[in-house]
């Protein structure tokens, strides 16, 4: 059987969770089955993690002069990119890794080449592709995939058509913890031995709930509770406005560390639970890497987490209040609430890439 020669299109080649996915696919896929590339629209820290059997493409990000005069007549640059690696590398797919590349859907349709997206989106992020696009893209895609059944669910409520569920993933051997590291982690932070640490990781927006975060320090006042954020901290107003409020806080403690790469695995090692504080999160590969670790997880239900969360391995609030969840991350401090560590660890392993991509490669051989 010849291979099935597949492009994938992302949009920045980052540490998303979207982008770290593909990144762990393409470590892993059946070289027999498929021929994989990768192509961004943005150079990011994802190019240096990849096998070098798969050859690289990155779009013009900074147009020159003459891209911009080219652009405003009509030919836009990226387009003209993507011709000419259509020609080299001569995909039969394209494979379109979030909403953001949707705007190539009707380049692959004059080259002849189908079309899979893969949706890691809920409606909120609907709003960055314009109407028509997003009718487009939803019933001409040769195939979706949605990283969760709520994501498929949605679609499918929109008119949807040809969709196919591929939960998303993690790489469990990239989950290595020193002990001594995290000891001294916990020192660096002034950690007590009675304090119960809880984190969070992810984009400093609206969606991700950090604006809840001096909410959720002032109803958590007198409890043991310490929370830790994780992950890119974005530079606007939103943020600063967040960022002023925890300084006026006078409730419990709340450490914004930004992005932790070298010891990402290590605070969430340290930390006692997991809050998720989304408001809208398709399935969040923090939420298995917290459950790998075996960390009970409180979150409101955003999305994705409804489906991962079992009996035994936290709550999910059906509600909106931060009050409600601040009662469910009492109940796992004061040990009401019942944790089966071994559970939630083997509930994150029925998503790892050795499980989840045979199930990604079924779909693609089905194209």
């Amino acid at each position: 059987m010849p291979t099935r020669k597949i492009l994938i299109i992302t949009p920045y080649a980052g540490r998303t969770g979207s982008e770290m996915m593909m990144g762990y696919l393409l470590n892993r896929f059946n070289r027999d089955l498929f021929q994989l590339g990768l192509c961004t629209l943005q150079p990011g820290e994802l190019l240096n993690d990849l096998p070098p059997d798969v050859p690289t493409f990155t779009a013009p990000h900074h147009f020159s002069v003459v891209q911009k005069i080219q652009n405003k007549f009509g030919e836009n640059p990226i387009f003209r990119y993507l011709r000419n690696v259509q020609k080299r590398f001569k995909a039969d797919i394209w494979y379109l890794n979030t909403l953001v590349p949707a705007f190539l859907l009707p380049l692959a349709q004059e080259l002849g080449v189908r079309v899979v997206t893969h949706f890691h989106e809920l409606p909120l992020e609907y709003m960055v592709l314009k109407g028509e696009s997003f009718r487009r893209l939803i019933t001409e895609s040769d195939r979706i995939i949605g990283c969760s059944e709520i994501v498929c669910q949605r679609i499918r409520e929109a008119g949807g058509q040809r969709i196919e569920l591929c939960h998303s993933l993690i790489d469990h051997s990239r989950i290595q913890i020193q002990p001594n590291r995290v000891q001294q982690l916990r020192q660096s932070l002034g950690i007590q031995p009675h304090e119960f640490v809880w984190v969070m990781s992810g984009q400093s927006t609206y969606r991700k709930g950090f604006d809840l975060l001096p909410d959720f320090a002032e109803q958590l006042k007198g409890s043991p509770a310490r929370i830790i954020w994780l992950g890119q901290v974005i530079d606007d107003g939103f943020v600063a406005y967040t960022q002023e409020k925890l300084k006026h806080n006078s409730g419990v403690r709340v450490d914004v560390l930004g992005v932790q790469r070298e010891d990402y695995y290590h605070y969430l090692s340290l930390a006692n639970g997991f809050l998720l504080t989304s408001r809208e999160d398709p399935f969040p590969l923090v939420m298995i890497e917290a459950a790998a670790l075996a960390k009970p997880i409180v979150a409101f239900n955003s999305g994705g987490v409804a489906e991962f969360v079992q009996e035994g391995m936290g709550e999910v609030v059906d509600s909106w209040n931060v009050r409600d969840v601040v009662t469910a991350l009492q109940k796992v401090m004061n040990k009401e609430l019942i944790f089966n560590a071994e559970k939630a660890k083997n509930r994150a392993q029925q998503f790892d890439v050795s499980v989840i991509i045979s199930r990604w490669e079924t779909i693609m051989q089905q194209l």
